[in-house]
């Protein structure tokens, strides 16, 4: 058996997906560069993947990896296996050249465990509730694309997504697996043209648990947007809506989405830098894990320089999890401790 049917057959007896999701994963969307497993007598007892997405940070492109179907089999838990394979994922991620590593934890309780490898909670989103009853209204005249596969409409997704300030960027490839992962999960598409004939609103929906989540809502303005609703409305006509959407600072309490770990903070302190050419830092890192990012920063014109020797006053001694929350805080929290701070947002990382 080789390794990739090895990851396959722990993928299939650590996770209930159905096997024509497991099928088309591991057809389409599985790489080899990205899986990293662990030996135990000449057995792989364990297995992850790390697939690099782009970032939108700071005005920047960097590279996250996404840490995705990390498992053990069972017979082998209780080894400190995965813990094992999470530090050799982290070395991996800073050897690729990759600022960050993210992930979507299965279970509320994985939080608290991927808490041992300062990773933090900054991926955030708002649900937002409608009833069964709620009429989307627009104004706007719509007609709906026929073929998400057109090219045309990746290039609006893609559009959109630069948009954001911050925010986990999807490539074409990652966008056709979308699709797909849809379909397996009896979602629906919706990509809808304008009178101009230009790609102006793009949502994508499935059912769980009674209610329709609109897992992304992108669009031109709030008309296009309820245009798209208004379609997901007559598709599934008895089903109560929920549209997940960045968290700001809106009263509202956010929900929890995900968790990210800086693994390289040279490159992270860096991009901040060069985007805020005024800013006058000097910041102490301890990374216990991972002892490349542990310095004393300055930043001033426009560079991150280390200075170990530096002996002044310090804005920031920090550990590992805090500066991941100070870099990954909300605008407003950032301007609390006097930093740019960005809040993340990830979606539709087939989860």
């Amino acid at each position: 058996m080789n390794r990739k049917e090895e990851i396959k057959r722990i993928w299939t007896e650590c996770f209930n997906d159905s096997k024509e999701f497991v099928e088309m994963f591991f057809s389409r969307v599985y790489r080899e560069s990205d899986a990293l497993t662990l030996e135990k007598g000449g057995k792989i007892v364990s297995s992850l993947l790390l697939q690099p997405y782009s970032m939108l940070f700071q005005g920047a492109e960097v590279t996250t990896g996404y840490i995705y179907g990390a498992a053990t089999r069972r017979a082998a838990r209780g080894n400190g296996y995965m813990s094992e394979l999470m530090v050799t994922a982290l070395n991996t991620a800073l050897e690729r050249g990759y600022m960050t590593c993210s992930l979507i934890p299965a279970h509320d309780w994985l939080y608290f465990y991927y808490d041992r490898f300062d990773f933090s909670t900054v991926y955030y989103y708002d649900p937002q509730r409608f009833t069964s009853l709620h009429a989307f209204t627009s104004t706007g005249q719509y007609t709906r694309v026929e073929d998400p596969y057109l090219p045309e409409v990746y290039e609006a997704f893609h559009s959109f997504e630069m948009q954001r300030k911050c925010t986990v960027l999807h490539s074409q490839r990652d966008f056709l697996n979308i699709l797909d992962d849809l379909s397996h999960d009896n979602g629906s598409f919706v990509a809808l043209k304008n009178h101009d004939n230009d790609v102006v609103a793009i949502g994508c929906a499935a059912p769980a648990d009674g209610r329709l989540l609109v897992k992304e809502l992108l669009g031109r303005d709030e008309d296009s947007r309820n245009a798209v609703l208004a379609v997901f409305r007559n598709e599934y006509p008895d089903m109560p809506v929920s549209v997940y959407t960045p968290a700001d600072s809106n009263g509202r309490k956010p929900y929890s989405r995900g968790m990210a770990r800086i693994v390289n903070a040279p490159l992270c302190l860096g991009v901040i830098a060069a985007a805020h050419p005024k800013l006058k830092l000097k910041i102490k890192v301890t990374d216990n894990l991972l002892p490349y990012n542990s310095h004393t920063y300055i930043i001033k014109e426009g560079l991150c320089t280390i200075d170990d020797d530096y002996s002044g006053r310090l804005d920031f001694d920090i550990d590992a999890d805090t500066l991941n929350k100070v870099v990954f805080s909300s605008a407003k929290i950032g301007d609390i401790l006097d930093f740019p701070s960005e809040r993340p947002y990830m979606s539709l990382m087939l989860d």
